[in-house]
């Protein structure tokens, strides 16, 4: 568990001892319980849109449409729907929260293929859109009761007991605390990590072998279900539900809560519904000034604490984790990567390029390339900038679609395939300007790179069961493995963001080993490092080749490259001019035309 999570852990016990104590002090004003409940559905809502937010870095300001999906089946179904006489009241309540639930995640999991075709504020309208399309279909639709809505909807039951005033408070706050659990499993689990990568760096999670479609289509649907849960108790503990409680203004509140609260976990969201909520309760003898008071407030929180009211107790930092490896796999993956799969073949090569070009309109950045990398061997590729390199390693891992030509790894054409896809494979990958993920520390950053090597899936996350606790311990053995493997143990607990130059360079590096790499693409990396960190670098090299690990290298330092190559190639304008042993290639005259050039 991150730092972050286990102070959010705590945060959260003090906030639910604070809502046993306002459940306490409240149970003789009606007023406050009122505040109390609003609250919590609220919040229910407030944290799918928190995880959207502040985890996957996607914007919703739709959510009321969602929230109004389950409040309207819920009323529709315990209104006007006939139910068999054999089903209790209380069934009837369950099941048509189930269903109001379900039918928001089906359209959450919509929005979700519909969003990734946008960005930034093209995503906020887009979701806009879709709150705006809900209200007006329930507005014309007479099943629903059109502009009035529906009324004479019943409490809630649970068994014979009739849901309403206290027993509404403690039953909201119940759901919140299972909301809470499920949210918190999820975050710790294989899924968070995967969110949490994405929100850092979309481009580099998605060569870890994340596939960052698939996450994003999961939050919104997460977050599309939790809002429909919250919309199911709205409108029985309510009795009525109309469009214009379910309209954007509810969307900007929610999107108010998360942003007060803090973005990112379940504590800032829980905090910030507990303040508008009650606000909103409070507040209505101030209607006319309420928006300028929100909006004030806003400014004030954001300016001071950027990361909302949860920020300030949760921007610690984490505090020390035992790094020595205790597990089978963490020793396998200090001990070299894992046998190719029978079906990659004996004789296969582990990296293929057959004929590959790639064209950007009228310019050929890499024109007819062939050759192919034996197991264990570390080749560099060297040329001029400009000479297509980095474009090449982008076609190799999927950043870049091939133009013409084939790309094999392993046995298999992987040609067409997404860089997530081909990272599964076993391609690890580091790049010409490092990009680790800022927000997260060290040890996070080499645990996010064995995303590949996990085995779960989200709903046993969401359940924490052992497979996805085995899993999560799997992935943090071979993390602290490689940490003490490249010497990095005394870095794991400081944020990326704060690493000097060099150990950038080298965690990139630990990061895309973890994955425990049957092919590894090494771009540059020795650029701005010092004498002393180039020989380090060297070693690390080496020993990544004994370990049968195959490298492809790009590098300008011709003497690291002579040194370490058991081949060279040189690109110039897209074309593979020469391809052999080092010492062949820099005495061949085209090489040291176009690249090396003489002593005078």
């Amino acid at each position: 568990m991150s730092g972050r999570l286990r102070a959010e852990a705590r945060l959260l016990w003090v906030i639910a001892g604070l809502v046993v104590l306002f459940g306490v002090v409240a149970a003789r004003d009606a007023t406050l319980l009122q505040a109390g409940t609003y609250a919590a559905i609220y919040a229910v809502a407030a944290i799918g849109l928190s995880i959207l937010l502040g985890n996957v870095a996607q914007i919703s300001v739709g959510q009321a449409g969602f929230f109004g999906i389950g409040a309207y089946t819920l009323g529709f179904l315990m209104t006007a729907a006939t139910w068999p006489a054999w089903i209790p009241v209380w069934l009837e309540f369950l099941l048509a929260t189930l269903l109001g639930t379900l039918l928001a995640a089906a359209l959450g999991l919509l929005l979700g293929f519909i969003a990734l075709r946008f960005r930034g504020h093209y995503l906020a309208m887009a979701t806009l859109a879709f709150g705006l399309i809900a209200v007006g279909l329930f507005r014309e639709s007479k099943a629903l009761g059109g502009a009035s809505g529906l009324d004479n909807i019943p409490f809630a039951q649970f068994g014979s007991l009739s849901i309403s005033g206290g027993a509404a408070f403690w039953y909201a706050w119940g759901m919140v605390a299972v909301v809470v659990f499920l949210t918190a499993n999820m975050l710790r689990g294989r899924t968070g990590r995967a969110f949490e990568a994405l929100r850092n760096d979309e481009l580099a999670a998605e060569v870890l072998g994340v596939p960052t479609r698939r996450a994003k289509i999961v939050a919104f649907t997460f977050a599309g279900a939790l809002a429909g849960l919250a919309g199911t108790f709205y409108s029985s503990y309510l009795g009525v539900v109309d469009p214009n409680a379910v309209g954007v203004s509810l969307s900007i509140d929610l999107l108010l809560m998360v942003v007060v609260g803090g973005a990112g976990g379940v504590a800032g969201a829980i905090l910030g519904a507990m303040l508008i909520g009650i606000s909103n309760i409070y507040g209505h003898n101030l209607e006319n000034w309420r928006p300028v008071i929100y909006g004030v407030a806003v400014i004030a929180i954001v300016i001071a604490f950027p990361r909302g009211l949860a920020g300030i107790i949760l921007r610690g930092r984490p505090r020390s984790l035992p790094l020595l490896p205790s597990a089978p796999d963490a020793a396998r993956v200090a001990a070299g990567p894992a046998t190719p799969a029978p079906n990659e073949g004996a004789t296969a090569p582990r990296l293929a390029v057959d004929n590959v070009s790639k064209r950007f309109g009228g310019l050929i950045a890499v024109d007819g390339v062939s050759f192919a990398l034996e197991t264990g061997r570390l080749t560099s590729l060297i040329g001029p900038n400009g000479a297509g390199k980095t474009t090449l390693f982008n076609l190799i891992c999927g950043v870049g679609r091939v133009s013409s030509g084939r790309v094999t790894i392993a046995g298999r054409d992987v040609t067409g395939w997404e860089p997530h896809q081909i990272a599964a494979l076993g391609v690890g990958r580091s790049f010409q300007n490092a990009r680790l993920f800022g927000d997260m520390t060290v040890l996070e950053n080499v645990v996010a790179g064995a995303y590949r090597l996990e085995r779960t899936n989200l709903a046993s996350d969401l359940l924490a069961l052992p497979a996805s606790r085995r899993s999560g311990r799997r992935a943090l053995d071979c993390a602290r493995a490689v940490l003490e493997r490249l010497d990095l143990t005394r870095l794991a607990n400081t944020y990326a963001r704060d690493l000097a130059f060099g150990d950038r360079r080298r965690v990139e590096l630990a990061r895309a080993l973890a994955a425990d790499p049957l092919l590894m693409l090494v771009d540059e990396p020795a650029a701005g490092l010092n004498a002393s960190e180039r020989a380090r670098l060297r070693e690390d090299l080496l020993a990544i080749r004994a370990d049968g690990v195959t490298v492809l290298l790009i590098e300008h330092d011709m003497r690291l490259v002579m040194q370490i190559s058991d081949r060279v190639m040189v690109l110039e304008f897209g074309r593979l001019i020469a391809d052999g042993a080092a010492g062949a290639v820099r005495a061949d005259a085209r090489v040291v035309a176009a690249y090396l050039g003489t002593a005078h």
